[in-house]
């Protein structure tokens, strides 16, 4: 079975046409819930297709021009410039499946292998080849598996070292990675405080929030 004849056996389950002005239901439909997407532009056929653990968050950032335009000089992302060009009224939305978070990956990865898709530049689902953990980060990560206890001097010194380090934040949808020279201003690029950064990655070796890995 050949891609085009793939397509066909598809059943989506929402289409929006002129996502423009259905923006309100667009994210009340979604709200929490778990799936794969796919913008379409009309006129060439384009499309993308992406997945997201909570639907109605992911396209609050689609119809916030502003996370567009930075999105877009920062990851260079295709599917941010088409849509930031041809505008919202140019495309159509789907909803491909709906699915348990534990399996969307999978279900994104079949779409990527089976669809013709311009606007997609990684072919892996959430891929992070490439995806190097900094020196800092090995460290947090040997001290939990090991166990060892943290003073109060040595809770100090991580968090003065975080703050100064390269941090790597990951988009949980994309996959794309982003390096930032420190903690502060890795924290001001997702939105939150670089304080509780700090604390989430001392105590957990990890953050995950506001659609971002760190």
């Amino acid at each position: 079975m050949n891609k085009k004849e793939i397509l066909t056996t598809i059943t989506i389950v929402r289409s929006y046409n002129n996502p423009d002005l259905k923006k309100q239901q667009i994210c009340s439909d979604n709200k929490n819930k778990t799936g794969i997407y796919r913008w379409t532009h009309i006129i060439s056929g384009k499309s993308y297709v992406g997945s997201s653990l909570d639907l109605s968050i992911r396209f609050k950032n689609y119809f916030n021009i502003s996370y567009l335009k930075s999105e877009s000089k920062i990851n260079n992302s295709i599917i941010y410039k088409a849509l930031l060009k041809y505008g919202y009224s140019s495309f159509k939305l789907d909803i491909m499946e709906y699915c348990d978070p534990s399996v969307v990956i999978q279900k994104e990865q079949y779409y990527l292998d089976n669809l013709e898709l311009e606007y997609n530049t990684l072919k892996v689902a959430r891929s992070l080849v490439g995806f190097k953990h900094s020196a800092l980060s090995i460290e947090r990560m040997s001290l939990a598996k090991l166990g060892r206890p943290r003073d109060k001097d040595t809770k100090l010194k991580l968090s003065a070292n975080l703050q100064a380090h390269a941090v790597i934040v990951t988009e949980i949808n994309t996959g794309e990675t982003k390096v930032f020279t420190s903690i502060r201003k890795a924290a001001e690029f997702i939105g939150i405080h670089f304080s509780y950064l700090a604390k989430c990655l001392n105590k957990n070796n990890i953050y995950t929030g506001n659609g971002y890995t760190v």
